[in-house]
């Protein structure tokens, strides 16, 4: 074993600490959840290097939300979690792990980067509807009864390409996605 490996190791699992903390979800979700996504999320971050095509990023996230909304259960209610509570846990564990940390390398970070998505949370997701109005000139369910627990797969795909869009119109496509929400979210914390 290479001395160096546990530290590697560490590093890892530190990070993904980080990173499902970063969340703040866990409540949410069921006792021991964090475990079992800390686990899932280890095996998926040790699979980033094979990561080469939109495709390739699409089926590994995917995965993991179905698996997400099949395992994990809500503390409250036992009702199985939304696709949207699945993408939220992925999308700021990939921030963290790939976009702030530049793992598992800085090049293989920066090759990853452009896939990464928007991380949605619900006043992103109450300025997205806001938005997909503005593009589509079609009245949804008032903004404000929408969290990011309603969102199913085809919802967070379209909320995908309206956050792509956004970044086009108001942003001048000078953003990646996995930035979106820091200045998005920031903006609508003041």
């Amino acid at each position: 074993m290479d001395a160096l490996e546990p530290a590697e190791k560490a590093k890892t699992q530190n990070i993904i600490d980080m990173a499902v903390g970063f969340t703040a979800m866990m409540p949410l979700f069921q006792e021991r959840s964090a475990d079992l996504i800390k686990e899932k999320l280890a095996d998926l971050f040790e699979g980033l290097d094979r990561i080469s095509s939109d495709q390739d990023f699409s089926k590994m996230h995917r995965g993991f939300c179905q698996w997400f909304v099949k395992t994990i259960r809500l503390a409250k209610t036992e009702e199985p979690s939304s696709y949207g509570h699945a993408a939220k846990v992925l999308d700021l564990a990939l921030k963290v792990y790939v976009y702030y940390c530049k793992m598992p390398s800085p090049a293989k970070a920066e090759s990853l980067m452009p896939r990464l998505n928007g991380a949605i949370d619900t006043p992103i997701l109450r300025h997205l509807f806001k938005k997909l109005e503005d593009i589509y000139r079609e009245s949804y369910p008032p903004h404000y009864l929408w969290t990011i627990k309603m969102i199913d797969m085809e919802n967070y795909d379209l909320l995908q390409k309206v956050i792509r869009q956004d970044i086009r119109d108001s942003f001048d496509d000078n953003i990646l996605p996995v930035q979106y929400d820091d200045i998005v979210g920031r903006r609508l914390n003041q």
